[in-house]
């Protein structure tokens, strides 16, 4: 039972948060402005629309890169912001993230050791407040780069762990393995939803290793909930995976490519290594020099010191307690094994693969819980301990600097450009080109407009072994209509390079200037077919 049982006052209370955090959130996010963030214009709000109208396919790069990741993830909000006010949809989805204070409430009050119902409640609402308001976690806030919507799924599946951690270890198999299937059914929706979730599926699913009960116990709770990873990736991914499959020969596409050797793209993994840290030294001190440099791990600056303060705590509480176990704990001890293994393996998958902070965002979420449950483990008096956890999350929460991804005052609508009218659009293909984020103004050009973007972060018109540059040059040969080509104004001069390498001259005497809510205008200019002689 998750709440307070025979305190009613404690119970109502928790209740009363429970529901209330998400509304507050949703509150919270009006006063922050409008979310207008890069991946936001260049693929969020693109990929939902292409999506629902049939447009993948239809469309070509629109996106660059991103144009072959999941579009489910940006469905909801699409759909949302194209049908209520900006206002309105912007508070559905701060209250959709607020959800995550909720689950951080619940987890502190399944895993605190406090007998007092009430004063467990009160310690549950300040970790769970801190868990809303970090660096990272207030510069997402309202934003659609939804790694904490993805944080759902893992909150919840930790969740539903630890709150039944007394029937996994030693209660009947078969509900103790349903039980972890669903969990992992939560962590491999938000993986299915966005891969970079691997890293806490990964953890939830090694940390049933260190769980006090039997050896075999702890290998099929790590089995069964591996098996509910892989029915959320299927259900919340795999059609994905198999569109890009049939299309390109690669589930991943075109991550991985070096293993599946798409025609399609170079053999290269894809993956952004410029995050990583290059020296053996800097791997061993990144949270410090991240911490206090920020753009190491990310576009815009931050500062919040959790990560860090669990990076040295954990492993000093850790090896302090292997010697011999001594002092009360406050947290119950199999939930604090299983959530501190869970966050190491899930920072070292990250510190391998990613390096990009904002997917440690969940894990920002779950410091300040893991900052009580490290603490509580030190050889130390009770009060003494206590203190210590206390002055580590006041020192936190104190010195924490939101980040900010790009924001900008509160439009009627989310998306809003004064798109010239296009002649003939049945017989017009728009062209795309330079590097910016410019495809959230497509929805608002005519729809049986086509777009292909013949220069992007994925492909140049004069690639070498990239075989996806034969399926836009064969796009744009076929057409036999008129061309326009959009970028933005400062990358006007490239974008006639790129076309003049596709055979057309772009006409820079005949261009008209987008504005539009979200970012710099962009440029719509007339493109020919170049003559031949």
């Amino acid at each position: 039972m998750i709440l307070p049982e025979d305190d009613r006052r404690a119970r109502a209370i928790a209740l009363a948060f429970l529901v209330l955090a998400p509304l507050a959130y949703g509150a919270l996010t009006l006063s922050f402005g409008m979310d207008a963030n890069w991946d936001l214009r260049n693929y969020h709000w693109y990929n939902a629309y292409a999506f629902l109208n049939g447009r993948i396919g239809f469309d070509r790069l629109v996106a660059q890169m991103p144009s072959f990741y999941n579009p489910l993830i940006d469905v909801p909000f699409y759909l949302a912001a194209t049908h209520l006010p900006a206002r309105a949809a912007g508070f559905l989805l701060g209250a959709v993230q607020g959800i995550n204070v909720s689950l951080a409430f619940a987890l502190a009050l399944v895993t605190l050791r406090v007998p007092d119902e009430g004063k467990r409640v009160w310690l549950a609402v300040a970790l769970a407040a801190m868990a809303g308001l970090g660096g990272g976690t207030l510069g997402l806030l309202g934003t659609t780069f939804y790694d904490n919507v993805t944080s759902l799924g893992v909150l919840g599946a930790a969740l539903v762990v630890l709150a039944g951690l007394p029937r996994l270890l030693d209660g009947p198999p078969a509900p103790a393995f349903a039980r972890v299937a669903v969990a992992g059914l939560l962590a491999g929706a938000a993986m299915g939803l966005k891969n970079t979730s691997v890293m806490y599926a990964v953890g939830l699913c090694l940390a049933f290793l260190v769980l006090p009960c039997g050896y075999w116990r702890r290998l099929w709770l790590a089995f069964f909930f591996g098996v509910g990873v892989l029915a959320g990736i299927a259900l919340f991914g795999g059609y994905w995976m198999a569109h890009l499959w049939q299309e390109y020969g690669n589930p991943l596409f075109p991550h991985m490519n070096h293993i599946f050797r798409s025609p399609f793209a170079a053999p290269d993994d894809y993956r952004n290594t410029s995050f990583f840290p290059e020296a053996l030294w800097e791997r061993v001190l990144f949270p410090v020099l991240f911490t206090f440099q920020p753009l190491r791990v990310g576009e815009v600056p931050w500062f919040d010191l959790r990560v860090l303060v669990l990076y040295v705590l954990v492993p000093v509480a850790a090896l302090a307690r292997l010697p011999a176990p001594r002092g009360e704990i406050f947290t119950h001890a199999a939930a604090t094994r299983y959530l501190l293994t869970a966050l190491a393996v899930a920072y070292a998958v990250w510190a391998y693969m990613f390096g990009i902070y904002r997917y440690l965002v969940p894990m920002e979420m779950l410091a300040p819980l893991a900052i009580v449950m490290a603490a509580g483990l030190l050889p130390a008096p009770r009060a003494a301990k206590a203190l210590l956890a206390g002055v580590l999350l006041l020192a936190v929460q104190a010195t924490v600097t939101a980040a900010d991804w790009g924001r900008v005052p509160w439009s009627r609508q989310w998306v809003e450009a004064d798109v010239p009218p296009v002649e003939r659009p049945d017989e017009t293909m728009v062209l795309m080109a330079g590097y910016w984020a410019i495809s959230h103004v497509v929805p608002l050009f005519p729809p049986q407009v086509p777009f292909v973007r013949i220069q992007s972060n994925f492909l140049q018109p004069d690639s070498v072994g990239n075989g996806y540059l034969g399926v836009v040059q064969k796009r744009v040969r076929e057409h036999r209509g008129r061309f326009l080509m959009l970028s933005t104004i400062p990358d006007t001069p490239g974008a006639a390079k790129a076309a003049a390498l596709m055979g057309l001259t772009l006409d820079a005497g005949d261009c008209r200037v987008i504005p539009n809510n979200l970012g710099e205008p962009l440029n719509l200019c007339a493109v020919h077919r170049e003559r031949v002689e």
